[in-house]
């Protein structure tokens, strides 16, 4: 029985000391979401500015037939998908949730372009035609992006591809985060869109082809600032999660404590009652 009390109080340790770590990591998380969501605000304004530019710059005057590589579909019939999943775990379901999502809706034969080492791993052991990865990417600085869209682009021009889309994890709050995919190209041009009376110099051809691959940029950047909201936000949820269950677990193995003591206190009582009978 001794041996019974020593198991438990050592479980007991073991599992106060698992929650102090995942307290801490909760804390860090929701530290972490915090400063996040604060970015991905801030770049929305930088790419909303973006989108009103293509769309001014759609809706003015044109006297000829323009037809812009970017708008149109290039006759290819091979899609590429960008996919975005994290470095690390401890964040719940948030990866497979997504590769559930690229399972279901993507073909083996496909090219990706993968951003994050979880999901490249899980690609790359199931198969998946993989021809760029960034997988130890935490933060897309400026030249690791441009290197992004640079490929994208070109292998969109030169009509290897048909049409690209970006796979992510969607932020919609703090508990709700849902796999997602968006149209990168070709691009979406809004049905009924008002002709304005604005001059572009030298022409609107060239403006676009100065203005989209800046667009796509501010778009694929977003997205990512996007997924990492999302993911700080599973980890919270997730280490919200360990905690509770780690309390719950920490009063039933006291109660369990508690009546093998009680266990062992009563057994002595009674050896000790027998020893007076026996005198």
């Amino acid at each position: 029985m001794a041996g019974q009390i020593s198991n438990i109080r050592r479980q007991l340790r073991s599992v106060r000391s698992t929650q102090k770590i995942t307290n801490a990591m909760a804390l860090v998380a929701t530290a972490k979401l915090q400063k996040q969501k604060g970015i991905m605000a801030e770049n929305n304004e930088y790419a909303s500015a973006y989108q009103q530019m293509i769309l001014a710059a759609l809706s003015a005057k044109n006297p000829e037939q323009e037809i812009n590589e970017f708008f149109i579909d290039n006759g290819a019939d091979n899609p590429l998908h960008i996919i975005i999943t994290s470095n690390s775990g401890l964040c719940g379901s948030y990866n497979m949730d997504l590769l559930r999502y690229v399972e279901k809706y993507v073909s083996k034969e496909e090219p990706i372009f993968s951003i994050g080492a979880y999901g490249t791993k899980w690609l790359y052991d199931n198969e998946y035609m993989v021809i760029k990865s960034f997988p130890e990417l935490e933060n897309m600085n400026p030249t690791v992006l441009n290197r992004l869209i640079d490929n994208v682009i070109t292998l969109y021009q030169a009509r290897e591809i048909s049409y690209v889309d970006i796979i992510y994890t969607e932020y919609v709050n703090t508990l709700n985060f849902e796999p997602s995919t968006f149209q990168l190209l070709p691009l979406h041009v809004p049905e009924g869109l008002e002709e304005k009376d604005i001059e572009l110099a030298p022409d609107r051809q060239t403006v676009l082809n100065e203005l989209i691959p800046r667009y796509i940029n501010s778009v694929v950047y977003s997205t990512f600032l996007e997924a990492k909201t999302s993911e700080h936000a599973a980890r919270r949820s997730a280490m919200d999660s360990a905690n509770t269950n780690a309390k719950t677990l920490i009063d039933h193995i006291t109660l369990e404590y508690n009546q093998a003591r009680q266990a062992v206190i009563t057994q002595e009582v009674n050896e000790i009652t027998a020893g007076a009978d026996a005198l």
